[in-house]
């Protein structure tokens, strides 16, 4: 399906407007994102668009099976919706349109992630993190204006989910080198492309200027068109996001404020290119070393990316976002089981290092 990837002009989201001028739209968000809802749906109701009200007053919303079926009800009767957020309830709304075999579109309000074109929807069953295929939007409505004045936490927060794409891809080439795993190598490039466009553009996204923070928002947009290019996640996760996902699987169970997923990846990223190095640097021997050391060759040094991520206001430390130390010591242990996928997690298991290395990630990373 072609998406209308559609910035907003003076006359406004003019494609979008037009789609939905006779159409009964269901429109999604929480009162965090309540400003924002109120303007759109008020120019939609000029365009003769009938409303239905999906409102959160979750100030941190969790996509559980209570709060979509809550939605999925009010959505009967609709033909369109669309979220006015980010990635918790663009997820929860991908979700409730493929079930109810209708369009979905999400109005961006922070360059803060990845997942707005992808054909995942990250929910929770049970306390846990479920991934489900569901459809990719039709439309992604991106008003830099307000995205340039999104909270600079939520802007550092997918900084860091683009920072990841170089683990990411990396653990693909592994997979491919030592498992045969096939990469698309369309998907591939285009996420290392819009990847290095976003990390050149560094110095002027940290003052948060409007071209710079568009090529944020193209590159995290890219992520998602490269995962629905080659029909899963691999451009876009890897290794860095299987610690992400299980620390939030943890705060979930605890009960607790969940911190923002690009933060979680950008520390897990500096977890993985370490793990890469310690590879290389004590030259570990196995069937494929060395292609994995010139892999290990292509990262960026840990400190140059973790001085990116200070700059930007990223926590570099997990113990700095809440994360437990015995959670963080369970993560070395056991983050490679949260996907059936081979990484540097899987390796670093495979090859019996985990005790030996985890005394130096938990001194540099908690």
């Amino acid at each position: 399906m072609r998406i209308n990837i559609e910035y907003r002009h003076e006359s406004g989201f003019e494609k979008f407007f037009h789609k939905i001028a006779t159409k009964t739209v269901a429109v999604m968000y929480d009162i965090n994102t309540l400003p924002y809802a109120l303007q759109i749906k008020a120019e939609m109701e000029k365009r003769g668009a009938k409303l239905l009200d999906v409102a959160y007053s979750d100030e941190e919303l969790i996509p559980s099976e209570d709060k979509c079926e809550y939605a999925y009800e009010i959505a009967a009767t609709a033909d369109y919706v669309l979220a006015v957020g980010s990635g918790t309830l663009n997820d929860m709304a991908k979700s409730v349109a493929t079930r109810r075999n209708i369009e979905s579109g999400v109005l961006v309000t922070a360059a803060s992630m990845d997942g707005y074109c992808s054909k995942g929807a990250a929910l929770m069953r049970a306390g846990v993190k479920v991934t489900d295929e569901v459809r990719t939007p039709s439309d992604i409505l991106i008003d830099l204006d307000i995205v340039c004045n999104a909270p600079r936490l939520m802007t550092a927060a997918g900084f860091g989910d683009i920072i990841g794409k170089y683990t990411c891809l990396t653990d693909w080439r592994m997979a491919h080198a030592l498992k045969g795993e096939p990469i698309d190598e369309e998907a591939y490039a285009l996420m290392e492309q819009a990847r290095t466009a976003c990390v050149n553009a560094f110095e002027d996204l940290t003052n948060h200027t409007g071209e710079a923070v568009a090529k944020l928002m193209d590159a995290l947009i890219t992520a998602g068109l490269s995962m629905a290019k080659c029909g899963n996640s691999r451009p876009a996760s890897g290794s860095e996001h299987h610690q992400s996902h299980f620390l939030e699987m943890d705060f979930v169970r605890r009960g607790e404020k969940i911190p923002m997923h690009g933060l979680k990846v950008a520390i897990g990223t500096l977890v993985s290119i370490e793990l890469y190095n310690y590879i290389k640097d004590n030259r570990i021997t196995f069937n494929g070393a060395e292609k994995v050391y010139r892999l290990a060759e292509a990262l960026p040094r840990v400190d140059t990316v973790r001085d990116m991520l200070v700059k930007m206001g990223c926590p570099v430390r997990f113990s700095e976002i809440g994360v437990r130390k015995e959670t963080m010591e369970e993560m070395i242990d056991k983050a490679y089981t949260v996907r059936d996928r081979y990484t540097v997690l899987t390796l670093i298991h495979d090859l019996g290092l985990t005790e030996q290395i985890k005394p130096i990630l938990m001194e540099k990373y908690y």
